[in-house]
């Protein structure tokens, strides 16, 4: 009796495996059929010894999501399968607030979790860990071979709660061991100040409000000088990225016209342009803009789209060079949701941002001085203040800024 249940499972779970196939099998070639009809076969034979043979009775639920997770997964690090609640907690997080450490992390090709951005103020960020740390350990638990779902899970836990993160970092080849105090993660996208006339914007991620937070921090500083405002330091340092539709406004908000990014597929035939509308927010003038190897996706598309357009000058590190679009695909009935590389964005000089990144014209390496690193674990310094005279790319820039008003450029 229990083999038939299994052997019908079997047959009912290749059956619909199939029937879906039928239904997309008009875009396979003749000569890819065969070999796609077998390696249904294949799954729907091994399922069923998994559920016949196995030693202990799996979740028939678990089994699946993981089948779908790791053929997404093979695609590329951003490709994957959301359960219900992790498609629930992606919504929060676009919105600002969220619970854990405060890192935006990928699943690197070497099968370890390695950090694109430490977000600002939170837990990781204080404890110093850097975009570009290669995780090994969660709590003494080997990484290697984990989801970047199972991962993340992991490193979530309640407020104010330990964990022990173990990281290599390859700029200096050390391994580091932190203990850090999960809390609340309310990120702010945007802090402004104005340093010698000149405003200073640091934008830590593209949220919903982004843009609307952007536009108040210009018109306040505008006010404040009396609208003789030198020019404007746009700091995507250490940013992962977020809406595309924040970065396309962002980056129009500092243009009076021309291309701002493009989206191609696989095979070019849907190609999506964004152009900037008329109305630059900060008057044509200079822009300076720091990047570093911790500013990716919608970072990258600001700073491309202001360097093609000779909008600004791009100072610091080469940017991280996370170039493609996931497409989060709802799955229905309280299935959660797959997300999906669709598509590659393009700079306005076509160039593909994926792995290459966004090279400055300046390339200026951070000095990282024993009094920084604290004043930026502690945020400390006179009248919370986010100027730091040790930042070397904040000094470039306020010197090119005031270079270029001195020569009236």
């Amino acid at each position: 009796m229990k083999k038939n249940l299994l052997n019908h499972t079997a047959i009912f779970i290749f059956a619909f495996i199939f029937s879906i196939f039928i239904n997309i099998s008009l875009g396979i070639s003749k000569e890819n059929t065969k070999s796609t009809y077998d390696l249904f076969e294949l799954f729907a034979n091994v399922y069923e010894k998994i559920n016949k043979e196995y030693i202990e009775k799996p979740n028939e639920e678990e089994l699946m999501h993981a089948a779908i997770n790791g053929m997404l997964n093979s695609l590329d690090p951003y490709s994957s399968y959301l359960s219900e609640k992790d498609f629930s907690d992606m919504q929060i997080d676009t919105k600002g607030a969220f619970g854990g450490l405060g890192l935006v992390v990928t699943l690197h090709k070497s099968g370890f979790v390695q950090v694109i951005s430490p977000i600002d103020d939170t837990p990781a960020f204080k404890a110093n860990i850097m975009a570009g740390d290669f995780i090994t350990h969660l709590d003494g638990e080997d990484v290697f071979g984990m989801t970047l779902g199972e991962a993340v899970e992991k490193m979530r836990g309640y407020i104010n709660t330990k964990i022990n993160i173990t990281v290599y970092r390859d700029s200096s080849d050390e391994i580091i061991d932190f203990e850090i105090i999960r809390g609340v993660i309310q990120i702010t996208p945007i802090k402004s100040e104005i340093i010698d006339n000149i405003g200073y914007i640091r934008i830590s991620t593209f949220s919903e409000i982004t843009t609307s937070k952007l536009s108040t921090a210009i018109n306040s500083m505008q006010k404040e000088l009396n609208g003789k405002v030198a020019g404007y330091i746009i700091d995507l340092r250490n940013n992962p990225g977020g809406l595309l539709d924040e970065a396309i406004k962002v980056s129009d908000s500092f243009l009076e016209r021309g291309e701002i990014v493009s989206t191609r597929d696989r095979d070019n035939s849907n190609v999506t342009n964004y152009y900037a509308k008329k109305g630059d927010k900060s008057d044509g003038l200079p822009i300076i803009v720091i990047i570093n190897n911790g500013s990716a996706s919608a970072s990258e598309i600001v700073a491309g789209a202001l360097k093609d357009n000779n909008r600004a000058t791009i100072i610091g590190t080469k940017s991280y060079g996370k170039g493609s679009v996931q497409t989060v695909m709802p799955l229905g009935r309280g299935n959660g949701a797959m997300k999906l590389t669709t598509s590659h964005y393009y700079t306005p000089s076509g160039k593909s941002i994926q792995t290459i990144g966004i090279k400055p014209h300046y390339e200026i390496e951070k000095e990282e001085s024993k009094k920084s690193i604290e004043t930026s674990k502690t945020n400390d310094n006179i009248n919370n203040s986010l100027y730091n005279k040790d930042d070397n790319q904040i000094e470039f820039a306020i010197k090119l800024i005031k270079a270029r008003n001195k020569r009236g450029i």
